[in-house]
C-alpha cells in the first residue's frame, strides 16, 4: 500500500502470513513485490542487481547496492571484510561479497540499520536510463524540492529551527546513523565514553547505537518509564564521562514521555548531548527543539503520508552550540535523498499540517474507545496517565499524533485474523495500519529465553499492537476494531 510501485507498506493479512514473513517462507516472499524498505528488497532493486550480475561469468557473489562509495567503505571496514569487489555505476556503488557467507549477512543487516542503500526510485531511474525499463513514475517538476521539504519541516519544529538548520537523509535511520557516527567520533576526542538510551527505542536506533559504540564505550539502557528515575543517579556516577542521552518523545512503541526539562538540565551540567526523536507524534505536535541539541525525525511518517517515499531529517536548533558543532561533519556523512524521492515528497508534503491535525482528533476518539473496552488491556498513547503531564508540557492539549499501542485480553491470532485493516510496519499514513509490533520488530527475541526476558523487562508484550489511524472516519476505525474484538 498504496497501489503504487514505490509503496513502503505491505499488508500481512493473516497470522499465518505474519509468521511466514518472519520465517522467510517462499510462499509469502514470492507474493511480495515490495515491503518496508530496508527490511525487504524492492523488486526494482532486485531487477537492477540481476542486470548487473548478468555480465558476471562467476556466480559466487552476492551484490549489495549502496547510495555512495563512502558508506560502502564504512561497511567493509566495520566488518573487516577481506574478500570483496567494488564497482561504481554512476550515482551508486555496488559491493560484492562471497555468496551465502557471514559477510553477506552482515552487509544486509548494515544496509537495513543504517539506511545506506539505494532507493527503489534510484533503481527505477537507472534501469530506465540504460533501456531496461520502458517507463518510470511520472512526477511533478520542482526547481528546488529539497528547499520545499526543509521549509515545511523547519516550520513544524518552531522558531528554533530554520530551513538552513535542517539536513535531509535518505531515511530516518540514515539520518540517525550519520549523526550518531559523528557524535561518537566527537565524544571520543573529548574523553566521553558513556551513552544513555532513555526508553525502549525504535529497532534500528538501538541497533545503530550498538553498531557504532566502540569497545571502550558503554551504553546504559533505561528501557521503561519505571526506570527513568534512575537517570539522576547515572549522571551523578558518570558525570563528565557521559557523551549524551538518546531518547524518543514519546517512545516507540509504548509512547512513554520523560520529563524533558530535567533531562536537559542533567545534560547541560555534564556538557552532554541531548538527542530527541519526536517522530511518533511528529515535531509539529511535540515541540522539543527548544530543549534538544539535535532533533531526529523520520519523514516517511506524516510528511510522506501517502506511503510511498522514504526520507529523514536532522534539525540543529540555533540555541545549541553543542549540537551545531556537529552540523558540518554530519552533512558530509549523511546519504542525501535521491532527487526523484525529493520530488515525490515535495508533491505531498503540503498536506503535512492538515493530516496531523486530522489524526490528532481521530486518535483521541479511538484511544478513548480502546481505554473503555473490556477486551482491551493496557493502552499506550501520548496522553496515557503515566506520562500525561510530561507530554503536555511540550505539546499542550489534544496533540497525540496518530499512534496508540494496545494489548488485547484474548486470543491474539483470532483478533489478528479477524481485523479488517491493513497490517504492516510504518505509521503516519492516510490509510490506517495495525502493526503486530513485537513480531515485526523483535521476532528473533521471541525465539530465545534471553530475548523474551529482555522484552518482559521492557514490558513489551508479544501481543502488543500498534495502531496508526489514518484519514478515515474515526467511527469507521472504531467499528472495525469492535468487530475484531467481538471475535475473541
Amino acid at each position: 500500500m498504496p497501489n503504487r510501485d514505490h509503496a513502503v507498506c505491505v499488508s500481512l493479512p493473516t497470522y499465518r502470513d505474519l509468521i511466514g514473513y518472519e520465517e522467510k517462507d517462499p510462499a509469502v516472499y514470492d507474493s511480495m513485490r515490495s515491503g518496508y524498505p530496508r527490511f525487504v528488497r524492492h523488486h526494482l532493486i532486485s531487477k537492477l542487481i540481476r542486470f548487473l550480475d548478468s555480465s558476471e561469468p562467476e556466480k559466487q557473489w552476492d551484490r549489495f547496492l549502496f547510495s555512495d562509495h563512502q558508506s560502502c567503505r564504512e561497511a567493509i571496514t566495520h566488518y573487516a571484510i577481506n574478500k570483496y569487489k567494488i564497482m561504481e555505476h554512476g550515482g551508486f556503488t555496488s559491493l560484492q561479497v562471497v555468496r551465502g557467507s557471514e559477510d553477506a549477512g552482515s552487509i544486509g543487516a548494515f544496509l537495513q540499520h543504517t539506511g545506506c542503500g539505494i532507493s527503489s526510485r534510484q533503481a527505477e531511474n537507472h534501469l530506465f536510463e540504460i533501456g531496461e525499463l520502458e517507463k518510470r513514475e511520472t512526477l511533478s517538476q520542482n526547481e528546488d524540492p529539497a528547499r520545499k521539504v526543509k521549509r515545511v519541516i523547519a516550520k513544524a519544529h518552531g522558531p528554533q529551527v530554520s530551513e538552513n538548520d535542517v539536513l535531509l537523509g535518505s531515511s530516518g535511520a540514515n539520518a540517525f546513523y550519520s549523526f550518531f557516527r559523528t557524535a561518537c567520533e566527537d565524544s571520543r576526542a573529548k574523553g566521553k565514553s558513556v551513552w544513555i538510551r532513555l526508553g525502549w527505542l525504535y529497532l534500528d536506533t538501538i541497533e545503530v547505537m550498538n553498531l557504532l559504540a566502540g569497545d571502550e564505550e558503554r551504553i546504559i539502557a533505561l528501557d521503561h518509564l519505571d526506570d527513568f528515575g534512575k537517570l539522576g543517579e547515572i549522571f551523578e556516577e558518570h558525570g563528565e564521562k557521559i557523551a549524551g542521552v538518546v531518547t524518543e518523545f514519546p517512545t516507540n512503541p509504548l509512547l512513554h514521555a520523560c520529563e524533558l526539562e530535567r533531562v536537559r538540565d542533567l545534560c547541560q551540567k555534564a556538557n552532554a548531548l541531548l538527542v530527541i526523536d519526536p517522530t511518533m507524534t511528529s515535531p509539529k505536535n511535540a515541540k522539543v527543539s527548544g530543549l534538544a541539541d539535535v532533533v531526529v525525525n523520520s519523514l516517511t511518517k506524516y510528511a510522506g503520508s501517502e506511503g510511498d517515499v522514504m526520507m529523514g531529517s536532522l534539525a540543529f536548533p540555533k540555541s545549541s552550540a553543542l549540537g551545531r558543532e556537529l552540523f558540518q561533519k554530519t552533512s558530509e556523512l549523511i546519504c542525501p535523498p535521491f532527487l526523484r524521492d525529493l520530488l515525490r515528497m515535495a508533491e505531498q508534503i503540503s498536506n503535512y499540517e492538515n493530516f496531523i491535525d486530522r489524526t490528532n482528533l481521530s486518535l483521541i476518539k479511538v484511544a478513548e474507545f480502546l481505554e473503555s473496552h473490556p477486551k482491551v488491556g493496557k493502552v499506550y498513547w501520548a496522553y496515557q496517565s503515566a506520562n500525561n503531564k510530561n507530554f503536555q508540557k511540550q505539546a499542550g492539549s489534544d496533540r497525540p499524533g496518530c499512534v496508540a499501542s494496545f494489548e488485547i485480553k484474548g486470543a491474539f491470532q483470532t483478533f489478528y485474523d479477524r481485523l479488517e485493516m491493513l497490517k504492516s510496519p510504518s505509521f503516519g499514513t492516510h490509510f490506517s495500519i495495525c502493526c503486530p509490533y513485537v513480531y515485526l520488530a523483535h521476532y528473533n527475541m521471541l525465539k530465545t529465553v534471553e530475548g523474551r526476558k529482555a522484552l518482559a523487562n521492557a514490558k513489551l508484550s508479544p501481543s502488543l499492537l500498534r495502531l496508526s489511524v489514518g484519514s478515515e472516519d474515526p467511527d469507521l476505525i472504531i467499528e472495525t476494531l469492535k468487530d475484531a474484538l467481538r471475535a475473541i
